[in-house]
């Protein structure tokens, strides 16, 4: 522990936070619209590939409880902004089966993390 926490009184805590941003995607008003979006889930996996591999996306998937929360992802990017732009270009998003929520958090440093396409 470096000295400067110990010396102050405070709990260890992890040093190595970075700033990220949380994307939880919930059910739109069309997720159970499949006629005339037959491409729709090829261009979402294309997007989270070319996002990943950019490491504009270091990690996403699926929530798997049936609820209204459909899945998750942590964005790197600068600002909300930047990080919003990114989220309104899934093709999910645009075709309304997907609404997303974006918040700032902190997390361990995520730059060793590799996820495979």
């Amino acid at each position: 522990m470096p000295s400067s926490a110990r010396d102050s009184g405070k709990p260890d805590i992890p040093h190595n936070l970075k700033p990220y941003f949380l994307c939880l995607l919930r059910r739109g008003e069309r997720w159970n619209v499949t006629e005339g979006y037959e491409d729709l889930m090829p261009e979402y996996l294309a997007y989270l590939r070319r996002e990943m591999e950019a490491r504009r996306i270091v990690l996403a998937g699926p929530v798997t409880d049936e609820g209204d929360l459909i899945a998750a992802a942590v964005i790197e990017m600068a600002t909300m902004q930047e990080a919003r732009a990114l989220v309104a270009e899934n093709p999910a998003i645009k075709s309304g089966h997907f609404v997303a929520e974006v918040h700032p958090c902190y997390l361990p440093g995520l730059d060793g993390v590799r996820v495979e396409y």
